[in-house]
């Protein structure tokens, strides 16, 4: 991966637009993209230098998340804010925690069984029982938020770029989204290495290349966006177009609509 420069318009405009918000919360994925911050604010009258974004995202969310259009965007970021990875990583490190030293070994041995036989998912099975049973990344008390909370800013910025969302549905969602943000973590540094751990879980494999040098890059480069935007989020927002519940893991975040209530 090169190494370009973060590009910025300036400190005001960087630390108020909701994109740049966006930007700084999926700023792991966007930097491992080598998306830039300084994004035009009427992508319809970019011109040919906002074209690559605009192919660059559509290619994204059509390979990796079968996103082609709005509804199916609204609806990978509603399950992002209602579920995402967090509930099952959460659910996964509960149940090993408390699992019997037989029933342990009974499943080791049945998944290091198939793992040897080739089967991937088996393989990275295996991986999160001995994380949790090392407490790699410190996974037994991780909150599994960063890497839901990541994807889904990167989604609504996506979003933005191909027209499917507004500026003012962008600016709602990430409220949501960076209100949970700022009350699970006290700095941009937790939340990088809560995302790590997150990812880590989720590909069933810890991958040194490249996460240790980007987060590095974060945390120490001058144009950084998290050392230009202020980790926390201001609760003295206007009220929000968003649909947002509270669910047994915490708060969710989404555009999409609360079905009507039935008429009597």
């Amino acid at each position: 991966m090169s190494e370009p420069p973060f590009l910025y318009l300036d400190d005001a405009g960087y630390r108020g637009e909701p994109l740049r918000s966006a930007y700084a919360l999926g700023a792991c994925y966007n930097l491992y993209h080598e998306y830039p911050v300084d994004l035009p604010l009427d992508p319809e009258t970019a011109g040919r230098r906002f074209r690559p974004q605009r192919d660059r995202a559509e290619g994204w969310l059509r390979r990796d998340w079968s996103v082609e259009d709005r509804a199916d965007l609204v609806a990978a970021m509603g399950w992002l804010g209602r579920d995402g990875h967090r509930r099952d990583h959460r659910a996964l490190v509960r149940r090993y925690c408390a699992l019997p030293g037989r029933a342990w070994q009974e499943r080791e041995a049945m998944l290091a069984e198939h793992a040897g036989a080739g089967n991937d998912s088996a393989r990275a099975a295996l991986w999160r029982m001995w994380a949790v049973e090392r407490d790699l990344l410190g996974c037994r008390t991780a909150c599994f938020l960063a890497f839901d909370a990541a994807r889904a800013a990167q989604l609504a910025r996506n979003g933005y770029v191909l027209g499917f969302l507004s500026l003012d549905e962008v600016r709602a969602y990430l409220f949501d989204l960076a209100r949970e943000v700022s009350a699970s973590f006290g700095s941009w540094q937790d939340y990088g290495r809560d995302f790590v751990v997150g990812r880590a879980f989720w590909a069933g494999a810890y991958e040194a290349e490249p996460w240790d040098p980007l987060m590095r890059r974060l945390d120490t480069e001058i144009d950084s966006p998290w050392r230009r935007i202020p980790f926390g989020f201001p609760e003295d927002e206007t009220s929000r177009g968003v649909t947002s519940a509270d669910t047994r893991d915490g708060p969710c975040w989404t555009l999409e609509t609360a079905p009507a209530a039935a008429a009597s």
